[in-house]
C-alpha cells in the first residue's frame, strides 16, 4: 500500500492523481494493515452453576460436538424441550445432560460470593482472589475500578502448544491450526477491557516467551499506540531448557507506559531514596549481599541518557574522606546525601561541543589555592579555545585525554551559580594530559535506572518459583512454571515502590505470586497496596480427562475442589498470610532478607466467587445480598462487608466506608446517620429515579462518591463488551 500511495504522487494529471487517492482510502478504510489475523473466531463459556430454562443457551454433557441448542420450552422439573441452533426438529433433554453457555460479549450481571476469607491486618484493606473467567471478571472490574488501576501485571499463557489452556472449553495444542488465532482473540479481548482499567498514570506489565512474543508485541501496539513499549529480557532458567539448538534461559517483559512526559519507572532506590530495605536499597537482600537484586547504573555514571566513554587516567577518584569540612558547602552530617561527579559531560551522543554549543566555555581555576574560581563566556563554533591564563587564573576547557572537545553539563550562568554555592570542586592534576579534573558535588538519586537485561539468582524461576510453592502447599507437582516472587516483586516495584496505597491487578493469576510478591512489597518498604487476583479454576488436562473417566463432571463440588483457584491458588494466599499450612504445620525457610516464612504478613485476603444472576431480580432488589461483594470491592475492599437479604431501611455495614440507602423515602434519616461517618467514601442510592438520585446526591456532599442502584450495575452490564468489527 505505500508504494502504491508512493505511484499516486508521480502521476501527472491531478485530476486522475486525486480520483485514484480517493479509491485507495476507501480501501484502506476497509482493509486492515499490520498485525492480521482470525478476529471473528467465537469465544464461549461453559457455566455449569447456572439454571437451565428457557431462553438459554446450552451443550450436551460429552457430546459437545453436536452444537449449541436452544431451550424453547419446560417440559417438567427435570426436562426441557430444546432446538439445534443448525436446525432440525425440537427434542427432549434432562437438564441433567445440558450446561448453559455464554458467547463472550453477551449481557450477563455478575455476583461475587463469598468463600473465605483471612483476617490478620484489622483495619487495613483486603486482597481479593476471584474464582472466575478473567474476561468476566474484567467486566466486574470495570465497573468497580475503571481508571483506577496503578498497575496491571499479567502472565498470559505462552501458547507453546502444550495445552495449558483453553479455548472454547478445549485445550488448545500444537497440532490446532487456529493457535495462533485463537490467541490472539483471547488475548485482544482482554488487553482491550484492561487498558481501561488503568489510571492516566498506570502501566501493563506482560511477560512471554518467544512463542508469542512477536504477536504480542505488535498487539500491543495497536491496543496501545500512545504508550511507551519498553521490553526486558530477564533470565528465569539459569541452565537452559532442553530445546533444539539452544538452550533457552531467560524470557521476556513488556512494559508499556503512558507517554506522559515523565518517568514512571523509579527503578532501584539507593540508601539515599530509602528507608528501612534491606541490602543498600535492594529489595529483599540481606543486608550482607554484595550487590542489589537488580543490576543498575553504577554511582560514577553520568546521570545523562548517554552512554559512558572511559575517559582512562582523567577519572576523578578523589577521596572524600579527605576533604574538610570547612570545604563542603553542606552541613558535614549530610555528606551521606552528595557525592562528587565529573562537571565535563562524557556521553557518547551529546556531550560534544558541537551538539552543545553554549557550553564549550573555559572555566578558570587558581592553582595555588586549590580553587574554581568563575566562567568564561561560550566559545562560538568557529573559535579556538585559548589557554593562557587570565589574571593569573588558568582556563580549563572540556576537552578529554583524545583532543575531542567536549562540552560541560552546564550553560555558564548555571555553573556560575554552582561555583558561588562552592559546589564546583578542583579534582587532581594529571601530569601525562597537563589537565586538571573538575567536580560538582550534586545530591545523590533516589533510585538508579533499571536496565534492560536482568540476571539474578534471585530471578531463578526454579528455586524461587516451583519448588518455594512445593514447600508452602506441602507437595509436589502443584502448578507448572510459578514465577520467582522476587522476579515478580521487581517488576511490581518498579512502577508502585512510591505507591504505597497502589491497586495492582493481575487476571492471569495462576497460582498466586503477584499477591505474595505484594505483601513483600509492604513488608519492605511500608504501605496499602492491594492486589486483585483472578483465576479460573481450571483443572489440568491429565486430570480432567481421569476426573471424566471416573464420571466427575464440571460444576460438581468434587470436581471443582480440583481446580487451580481452589487447590492451590487459595491455599498459598492462605499460608504465606498465616505462616502456616491447613495442616497447621508452619512454613518451612526464610525469605531472602532473613525473615522466617513462619512469621507470615501482616495481610488480609477475600476469596470470592463469580456467578451470574437474573437482571429482573436485581432491579426488583432480590439479589442485593449477591452485589454486595461487588460494592464493597468499589468502596476499597475494607472491613467486613456483612451479608445483608436488603430487605431494611438502610445498610450500614460496620467498619466499611460505605452504606446503601435501601428506601429512598427514609432519605433523611439516612442522611442524619451518615453525618456521623466521616470515614465513608461511597454511598450507594437506591431509586429508579436519576432526579430523585441526583437530588440526593446534591444534598450529600462532593466528598463521597454517589452510586445510583441498580440502574448503574444494569445499565453497565447490559452492554454488549464484545468489540464491534468490520467485516
Amino acid at each position: 500500500m505505500a508504494r502504491l500511495e508512493d505511484l499516486i504522487k508521480d502521476i501527472a494529471d491531478p485530476r486522475l492523481r486525486a480520483q485514484i487517492a480517493g479509491e485507495v482510502a476507501k480501501l484502506k478504510a476497509k482493509k486492515k494493515f499490520g498485525l492480521v489475523f482470525e478476529e471473528h473466531l467465537p469465544e464461549v463459556m461453559e457455566l455449569p452453576g447456572l439454571a437451565v430454562k428457557p431462553g438459554a443457551r446450552v451443550v450436551k454433557r460429552g457430546d459437545k460436538a453436536a452444537g449449541f441448542f436452544l431451550v424453547k420450552a419446560a417440559v417438567n422439573g427435570k426436562k426441557v424441550r430444546v432446538v439445534s441452533e443448525r436446525g432440525g426438529p425440537a427434542e427432549i433433554a434432562a437438564k441433567d445432560d445440558l450446561v448453559v453457555v455464554k458467547r463472550f460479549g453477551e449481557p450477563m450481571y455478575p455476583a461475587l460470593i463469598p468463600v473465605d476469607r483471612v483476617t490478620r491486618a484489622p483495619g487495613k484493606p483486603y486482597h481479593t482472589l476471584i474464582n472466575a473467567d478473567n474476561f468476566h471478571a474484567l467486566q466486574v472490574l470495570l465497573y468497580c475500578y475503571q481508571r483506577e488501576v496503578d498497575v496491571i501485571y499479567i502472565d498470559p499463557p505462552y501458547n507453546s502448544g502444550a495445552r495449558d489452556w483453553k479455548y472454547n472449553n478445549n485445550y488448545v495444542d500444537r497440532t490446532d491450526q487456529y493457535r495462533h488465532s485463537k490467541w490472539l482473540s483471547m488475548m485482544q479481548r482482554r488487553l482491550e477491557l484492561a487498558k481501561r482499567l488503568l489510571k492516566p498514570d498506570g502501566v501493563l506489565i506482560v511477560t512471554i516467551d518467544e512463542n508469542e512474543i512477536g504477536h504480542l508485541s505488535v498487539l500491543l501496539e495497536t491496543i496501545f499506540p500512545e504508550y511507551l513499549r519498553h521490553m526486558v529480557a530477564t533470565v528465569i532458567n539459569p541452565k537452559g531448557t532442553g530445546k533444539l539448538n539452544f538452550a533457552r534461559v531467560d524470557e521476556y517483559i513488556f512494559f508499556c507506559v503512558p507517554n506522559n512526559g515523565a518517568s514512571l519507572i523509579k527503578g532501584i532506590p539507593t540508601s539515599a531514596g530509602i528507608t528501612g530495605a534491606p541490602g543498600e536499597g535492594a529489595l529483599f537482600y540481606p543486608s550482607s549481599a554484595p550487590q542489589p537484586l537488580l543490576e543498575v547504573m553504577s554511582a560514577e555514571e553520568d546521570d545523562s541518557d548517554d552512554a559512558e566513554e572511559d575517559d582512562g587516567p582523567e577519572t576523578d577518584d578523589t577521596d572524600v574522606a579527605d576533604i574538610t569540612d570547612e570545604e563542603l558547602p553542606f552541613p558535614p552530617e549530610e555528606i551521606g546525601d552528595w557525592e562528587l561527579r565529573h562537571a565535563r559531560r562524557r556521553g557518547s551522543e551529546s556531550s560534544y561541543r558541537h551538539q552543545r554549543k553554549n557550553q564549550f566555555y573555559p572555566i578558570y581555576i587558581d592553582v595555588g589555592e586549590r580553587r574554581v574560581v568563575r566562567t568564561g563566556t561560550a566559545l562560538p563554533l568557529e573559535g579556538k579555545p585559548n589557554f593562557a591564563k587570565v589574571g593569573g587564573l588558568l582556563p580549563i576547557w572540556p576537552i578529554d585525554k583524545d583532543g575531542n572537545e567536549r562540552c560541560w553539563r552546564f550553560i555558564p550562568p548555571k555553573m556560575q551559580t554552582l561555583i558561588d554555592a562552592k559546589r564546583v570542586r578542583l579534582g587532581q592534576y594529571n601530569p601525562t594530559y597537563d589537565s586538571w579534573t573538575l567536580n560538582i558535588w550534586e545530591r545523590r538519586p533516589e533510585s538508579k535506572k533499571l536496565k534492560t537485561v536482568w540476571w539474578k539468582k534471585a530471578h531463578d524461576a526454579g528455586t524461587h518459583g516451583t519448588t518455594l510453592l512445593h514447600n508452602i502447599l506441602g507437595r509436589r507437582a502443584t502448578f507448572p512454571f510459578p514465577k520467582s516472587i522476587y522476579a515478580v516483586a521487581d517488576a511490581l516495584a518498579a512502577v508502585v515502590r512510591t505507591r504505597p496505597n497502589a491497586l495492582i491487578v493481575d487476571f492471569f493469576a495462576g497460582s498466586g505470586t503477584t499477591l505474595h510478591s505484594t505483601c513483600m512489597l509492604n513488608a519492605v518498604y511500608g504501605g496499602f497496596r492491594r492486589c486483585v487476583l483472578v483465576t479460573n479454576n481450571e483443572v489440568a488436562a491429565n486430570l480432567a480427562v481421569r476426573l471424566k473417566k471416573e464420571g466427575t463432571e464440571p460444576g460438581s463440588a468434587e470436581y471443582e475442589k480440583q481446580g487451580i483457584c481452589a487447590a492451590v491458588t487459595w491455599p498459598r494466599v492462605e499460608a504465606i498470610l498465616l505462616g502456616r499450612r491447613r495442616d497447621k504445620t508452619r512454613l518451612p525457610g526464610q525469605y531472602l532478607d532473613g525473615r522466617a516464612m513462619s512469621l507470615g504478613f501482616e495481610e488480609n485476603a477475600q476469596y470470592l466467587k463469580l456467578d451470574f444472576l437474573d437482571p429482573g431480580e436485581v432491579k426488583r432488589g432480590e439479589s442485593y445480598e449477591a452485589i454486595l461483594p461487588i460494592l464493597w470491592m468499589m468502596a476499597g475492599a475494607s472491613g467486613d462487608f456483612q451479608l445483608s437479604k436488603g430487605s431494611g431501611k438502610h445498610h450500614f455495614p460496620k467498619g466499611c466506608p460505605f452504606c446503601v440507602l435501601l428506601r429512598e423515602d427514609h432519605f433523611k434519616e439516612f442522611a442524619a446517620k451518615l453525618a456521623e461517618r466521616p470515614d465513608i467514601t461511597h454511598v450507594f442510592l437506591v431509586t429508579d429515579s436519576v432526579e430523585a438520585f441526583h437530588e440526593m446526591g446534591s444534598r450529600i456532599g462532593k466528598d463521597k462518591r454517589c452510586v445510583q442502584l441498580y440502574k448503574s450495575y444494569l445499565d453497565n452490564f447490559k452492554i454488549n463488551l464484545e468489540p464491534k468489527r468490520a467485516d
